[in-house]
């Protein structure tokens, strides 16, 4: 009996110890990630050395040197609320050189505009601007951005705001309105400001447009009586910015996209088309009227210049710019169209199979043709998701990263070494893709050239600027 005892009591102290070995693992993992430290480089297939390449910067800024007064500072992203908007957006420099970043605490209260020298790293004006989203996209006319004047007690949902047409030399206000809305989204399409409202209670979604000269309405567009308007929203809390404290659904990573400037954009009235896709559809809106144009079954939404690609749940389907169907792909679905959102999405159509290896579709008939071959003869192997870079098109995952043939459903070259498991990033002639420690590749040729480890949680180009950027850093930073 007493040995019996003494066993449980052993058994009993093992696995106390392993419970609390476990725990502090967690913590520490989770420590980590708390402050933006990024998990460690999984390995990769081995190939030829190639050398290590060190990023020069000539500066960095951090959110507690913009904020001494705001424990736990951070910059909040994405800007505009889209959830694949960027941290940092640069006014065209045509109007004036000039970085545009929020900060706030980690609860994404006490938020103030900065604008920044892109040049210096040098803060040229702050404007505190609770709750702020701002336009991706800057306009001769200004920088529009909308504050949250009152929120709800029950949730914090900002129900009460102020659009600000902002002039991005110095920050300053030159026209607002005062709006009441549950704003979730600050899209501008040319000389439209788009709105998406997530109304409460949920589902509820709205568009609305306002003339960027004046910012008053121009119209309100209501899609919660449309066909298949709840596949919009979602149970599963993947977000962009802090989610408010919502007890019911949201909406599915919400994206605005400005398309249908093609070949056939009269169909549109020569002011093209804005896209909301969120969950399993996508409504497609004339941003000067409001007109809806279509509101199909539709994910993974492409341009491909000349008519609409949506994934549906057997395979996939072409439509006009005017809403018409065109063609329906059996089988073959949409990879994921990787693009930054800024300007006009205009993406090369790259369909997989039920494997993920990606296969010929004639775009003009809807025929399923042969898997892409590479310069070698054989098939690629299975890939993730398709980058744009410039007008290019890369496909990337475990089995490398492909450039793919701009008219022809081929691969022009394949860099099995150079894996791709983040976002591309096209500087001059080299491309860089991965995570962590990224693999430089000659866009030229194919050829792995160098590693870097760069600074910054992720990277994005800005003409010949390379910046990095993150909740914990700004900076800019030169490949050597």
């Amino acid at each position: 009996m007493y040995l019996n005892l003494v066993a449980i009591g052993l058994i009993l102290v093992l696995v106390i110890t392993g419970v609390v070995v476990l725990a502090r693992s967690l913590g520490s993992q989770l420590g980590r990630l708390s402050s933006f430290e990024r998990p460690a480089p999984t390995s990769s297939p081995s190939g030829p050395a190639v050398p290590d390449r060190s990023p020069t910067v000539p500066w960095r800024i951090s959110p507690d040197e913009l904020r001494p007064d705001l424990p736990g500072a951070e910059f909040v992203g994405p800007i505009d609320g889209d959830f694949s908007g960027p941290y940092v957006t640069a006014v065209d420099p045509s109007i004036t050189d000039v970085w545009v970043a929020l900060t706030g605490d980690p609860d994404e209260r006490g938020i103030v505009v900065h604008g920044i020298d892109p040049n210096s790293g040098r803060v040229l004006w702050d404007r505190p601007m609770e709750g702020a989203l701002c336009a991706r996209e800057a306009d001769p006319r200004g920088l529009v951005c909308a504050e949250v004047l009152d929120r709800d007690p029950a949730s914090g949902t900002g129900r009460q705001w102020r659009l600000q047409l902002l002039d991005p030399r110095t920050g300053e206000t030159r026209r607002s309105s005062d709006v009441a809305g549950w704003f979730n989204v600050l899209h501008r399409a040319g000389d439209t400001v788009i709105i998406l409202e997530q109304r409460e209670p949920a589902p509820h979604a709205v568009l609305r447009g306002f003339d960027l000269a004046t910012l008053q309405p121009r119209w309100q567009l209501d899609l919660s009586k449309q066909p298949g308007h709840d596949t919009m929203f979602s149970e599963n809390r993947i977000i962009a910015r802090k989610d408010p404290d919502h007890d019911d659904v949201v909406m599915d990573r919400p994206r605005l996209r400005d398309v249908g400037y093609g070949a056939s954009a009269e169909e549109t009235g020569n002011s093209g088309l804005v896209a909301l896709w969120a969950g399993l559809r996508t409504a497609f809106v004339q941003p000067r009227s409001g007109k809806l144009i279509m509101m199909p079954r539709c994910s993974r939404v492409v341009d491909d210049g000349r008519r609409i690609w949506c994934n549906e749940a057997d395979g996939a389907a072409s439509y006009s710019y005017a809403g018409k169907p065109l063609r329906r792909v059996v089988g073959p679905r949409l990879a994921f169209p990787g693009d930054d959102g800024d300007g006009v999405d205009r993406n090369r159509p790259v369909f997989l199979d039920e494997i993920g290896t990606p296969i010929s579709v004639d775009l003009d008939t809807g025929k399923v043709g042969k898997p892409y071959r590479t310069p070698a003869g054989s098939e690629l192997p299975t890939t993730m998701s398709t980058e744009t870079v410039g007008d290019a098109t890369v496909l990337g995952g475990d089995a490398g990263t492909a450039l793919v043939h701009p008219t022809e459903d081929k691969i022009i070259w394949h860099s099995p070494y150079a894996r791709f498991s983040s976002s591309a990033t096209l500087i001059k002639n080299e491309l860089m893709v991965g995570f962590y420690r990224l693999d430089i590749v000659d866009f030229r040729t194919g050829e792995r050239v160098a590693t870097v480890r760069p600074e910054g949680l992720y990277q994005v180009t800005f003409g010949d600027r390379l910046a990095g950027v993150g909740p914990d850093l700004i900076c800019l930073q030169q490949i050597n």
